[in-house]
């Protein structure tokens, strides 16, 4: 090979040709002393496209046998190039480039083998699949095949307009692609039936191989000038006729053609083709029947017919012209062939699962049937092919707005997740998976949010920790209540994953919510997953906010739920313990701690029960919560919704009591801030305003709300200076929804600078024609600026209990401009807490208990006890001036308003 290569680089260096191609190992399988080629593996230097090179020199020894000079031979390649060049048909080899020098001509194809390499497969069961009886069978099923194409080949040749003397057809002139298509080969002859000076009249002799002996009988008498005035479609036929006989009987000597041939002559060529055959090897030219009377009559009389592989190949060319049970019935066919093991794996991999992965791509094809079936086959590709030949044109699907494809494609997941990675995922399937989430039908949804955990671990820090987790704050609030309880669970599965400032703010305001669904299997799913995701709180969290959170479903209605609630509060006040025993006895100074205190003793007792399909411990909750609790929807989308188009919901809009609510509009901001300004806009349009502070504090503070004070005093500085300081920690209180929740960089003691990451765009392909979809003008669609939204007040101190599902207006959904407003119900789980971030978190005080669940902030104020004089002075100026700022800032909005 080196020495071919240096060879080759000299001579065209000297001639100034640019050589296209990188020559590869030699291909075996054909005999040297039949072809005056020798085929190499290439590849494409400007794209890598993987070729094969017929490559002949020229300058190299006489050929032997015979001791032919290689100059005359070099005719015959000049022959077959310029032919090849000229002359496209499916089963002739496909020409893609060359290169022709004084002594060199390389040619450049598709890839391909020489047959005899793919019939020695097929005993040694090389790259061929099959054994015993279904490998025979399958074998003589791809010979049969094989002798279409070829007689294909060959008269589409001999017939007018080309009228074309093939005259060298041999089993080392015909090839196999990677799929186990057949080609014909062998242009060194080929010469026009008018042509006067064609190489097939002098040079006929001087081929290699035996064509002279397997010639008709008029050729072997009068040489090959006789073919002048003969049609091609007599001659080449008994070349034909003898390589059938060859194919059927790979050891077994040539016939003796003496007399009429026998059934028993034949020997295992079958015996529908035997009357053909017989007729073909007439010695009479006149009489003998032609290559394209062979094909019309073995057609009509139904010889291919009973082949299941050509009848296969054929339902393959004609899939998306065929009815809908007949593309059934072929995957019906595919899926029991491939499973028997009588079709050999090149040619699944590469003639069946390209075809059905373009006709995936069309609309009126049965993807739910279909893309099942192609992930199966594609189990048989080897990893390094797997990406080019199924994860490519899979991932170009996701595009589809059908939502069959879609279903399909979800349900399908696990198979090739794992082999797609996270380039892929972010930029091609990421984009595509979230329409689904604004899906006007439930499954898809539901679909969509169980398909987001095989994904997880190949998502960006931005995509998981903000994007992904404002998506799945609305499928919380979803109408469908298998949505809502998956929605849980995924959350549960994925805080391993999340970052720590993420988890402290989001899973227990998550959690908590799903606590008070009404749907039963919901506040069982949130226990389990507070259990199961118990290592990502720390003592602190576990006391203030888990405990609390969840300790009302003691109570439950339901005894499913209440005793998964007692074996959660064993699990946490055991771990507390645990966790509280390495602390010291007070933190006070010696002296003070006698005088005031006196010894603090604590007990816990755990309390365990075992309850067939109840988890007991945080390993038992995460090995339930790995499987999806709950699935009311159906699993099989109906006819119409397979073949409509995918369309966004305002589902992802946050559901608002306000008959008019507004998607500019942040009730939950308004209504905390207690003031009257114009409506803030809220996470769902991604922005976010606050209005600077002329205090000392930290500014507004996403999801924070400032404690109203009672009503009483008439004077305005009076009620200002009568509001009490704030003395609770913010970080508790995250407005899950509209902080910056990436855990990149983050200051926890710095809330104020956190932006609002919008939910990102949501762009549904348009609805064609042949879809169904709806959709409805939204209520807002005046463009008038609807009136902010006002939350109610909770003061019972009773535990809280679920709100009924209630159905709200629709608005524009803010994930798209482009999509239309359609009506998608939501439910209010809290009327109070829109977002997660807006769950009450219990405090120890009974009395603050009984309040509204409105957050505090943290006071600035600090101790005067600690300061001097000067510093009481200062501290105090502070404190009128901020007290002043507050006064002057009311009179003038109080005087807008008026």
């Amino acid at each position: 090979m080196n020495y071919l290569k240096s060879i080759t680089t000299s001579v065209l260096q000297s001639t100034g040709v640019t050589f296209p191609f990188s020559i590869g190992e030699r291909i075996p399988g054909l005999d040297t002393s039949t072809s005056i080629w020798e085929i190499r593996e290439g590849v494409k230097r400007d794209d890598g496209t993987p070729l094969t090179l017929f490559i002949y020199d020229s300058t190299l020894p006489p050929f032997q046998p015979g001791n032919k000079d290689r100059k005359v031979l070099f005719q015959l390649a000049k022959n077959a190039l310029k032919k090849l060049r000229t002359i496209r048909h499916p089963d002739v080899i496909r020409y893609i480039d060359s290169v022709e020098t004084e002594t060199h001509i390389y040619i450049a194809t598709e890839r391909v083998r020489p047959l005899g390499g793919v019939l020695r497969d097929w005993e040694t069961g090389g790259a061929l699949s099959g054994s015993g009886a279904n490998k025979g069978k399958g074998k003589e099923e791809w010979i049969g095949w094989g002798v279409k194409s070829i007689s294909t080949a060959l008269a589409f040749l001999n017939s007018p307009p080309l009228s074309q003397h093939h005259a060298y057809l041999l089993p080392s002139t015909i090839f196999v692609t990677p799929s186990l298509e057949w080609r014909l080969g062998g242009f060194d002859l080929l010469t026009g039936r008018e042509d006067q000076a064609g190489v097939l009249w002098a040079l006929g002799g001087v081929a290699p191989g035996d064509v002279g002996e397997r010639s008709g009988p008029e050729v072997r008498k009068g040489g090959w000038g006789v073919l002048r005035d003969s049609d091609p479609a007599f001659s080449d036929t008994y070349l034909l006729a003898l390589l059938i006989f060859t194919l059927y009987n790979p050891i077994a000597p040539p016939p003796s053609l003496n007399a009429a041939p026998t059934p028993s002559s034949a020997g295992l060529i079958p015996k529908s083709l035997f009357p053909f055959w017989k007729r073909m090897l007439n010695p009479n030219l006149r009489t003998r029947l032609s290559t394209s009377g062979f094909i019309e009559e073995s057609t009509s009389s139904g010889v291919w017919a009973t082949n299941p592989l050509i009848s296969l190949v054929n339902g393959l060319d004609n899939f998306e012209l065929a009815s809908e049970s007949d593309k059934l019935g072929l995957l019906r066919i595919i899926k029991d062939s491939s499973s028997a093991g009588t079709l050999p794996s090149p040619f699944v991999i590469h003639k069946i699962l390209p075809s059905l992965l373009h006709s995936l791509s069309l609309p009126t094809a049965p993807s739910s049937a279909m893309l099942p079936l192609v992930l199966e086959l594609g189990k048989l590709v080897s990893p390094s092919e797997y990406p080019k030949v199924v994860l490519e044109p899979v991932v170009k699907l996701y595009t589809s707005p059908d939502r069959g494809t879609r279903m399909a494609l979800l349900d399908g997941l696990n198979e090739y997740a794992d082999k797609m990675d996270n380039k892929i995922v972010q930029e091609k399937v990421w984009p595509n998976l979230i329409t689904g989430f604004a899906d006007t039908v439930p499954i898809i949804r539901e679909a969509t949010v169980k398909a987001v955990f095989p994904l997880a671990n190949k998502l960006s820090d931005r995509i998981l920790n903000n994007d992904l987790l404002r998506l799945l704050a609305k499928m919380q609030m979803d109408t469908e209540p298998s949505i809502r309880t998956n929605t849980c669970i995924l959350l549960g599965r994925l805080a391993p994953i999340l970052g720590p400032n993420t988890k402290k703010k989001v899973l227990v305001p998550a959690f908590a919510r799903s606590l008070k669904d009404p749907f039963v299997h919901a506040r069982v799913a949130g226990l389990m997953a507070l259990m199961a995701t118990v290592e990502c709180f720390d003592k602190e969290d576990l006391a203030g906010k888990v405990v609390p959170n969840m300790a009302f479903t003691l109570v439950d209605k339901e005894k499913l739920v209440r005793d998964q609630a007692f074996k959660a509060m064993s699990m946490f006040m055991g771990r507390i313990t645990d966790m509280v025993k390495d602390m010291p006895d007070t933190v006070l100074s010696e002296e003070k701690a006698v005088a005031s205190y006196g010894p603090v003793t604590t007990t816990s007792s755990t309390t365990t029960t075992n309850q067939a399909g109840l988890a007991n411990s945080a390993a038992g909750a995460a090995g339930a919560l790995a499987g999806w609790a709950i699935s009311s929807l159906s699993k099989q989308l109906s006819t119409p919704e397979q073949h409509s188009t995918m369309s966004a919901a305002t589902a992802l809009n946050v559901p608002s009591t306000s008959p008019n609510p507004s998607p500019n509009a942040s009730p939950r901001i308004s209504s905390d801030l207690g003031l009257t300004s114009p409506s803030i806009p809220g996470p769902a349009n991604g922005k976010f305003k606050s209005k600077p502070s002329s205090g000392s504090g930290s500014g507004l503070k996403l999801g924070g709300n400032v404690k109203k004070s009672a009503p009483g005093p008439s004077n305005l500085a009076e009620m200002v200076a009568s509001e009490w300081d704030d003395n609770e920690d913010d970080e508790a209180h995250n407005a899950w929804g509209n902080d910056d929740l990436i855990d990149v960089n983050a200051d926890q003691d710095d809330w104020s600078a956190f932006e609002s990451a919008p939910i990102p765009e949501i762009v549904v392909p348009p609805p064609q024609s042949y879809y169904v979809s709806s959709s409805s003008t939204s209520s807002n669609a005046n463009g008038q600026k609807p009136k902010p939204i006002q939350k109610n007040i909770t003061t019972s101190s009773s535990s809280p209990k679920p709100s009924p599902v209630a159905t709200f207006a629709s608005t524009k959904s803010p994930l798209s401009s482009s999509v239309n407003s359609m009506k998608s119900p939501a439910i209010s789980i809290n009327s109070n807490n829109e977002e997660w971030g807006d769950v009450e978190d219990t405090q120890s005080n009974s009395s603050t208990r009984t309040q509204s669940p409105q957050k505090v902030t943290i006071s600035s104020t600090q101790n005067l006890s600690t300061m001097n004089k000067e510093e009481k002075e200062k501290e105090m100026a502070r404190r009128r001036a901020e007290r002043q700022a507050r006064i002057d800032a009311m009179k003038a909005q109080k005087k807008a308003k008026s």
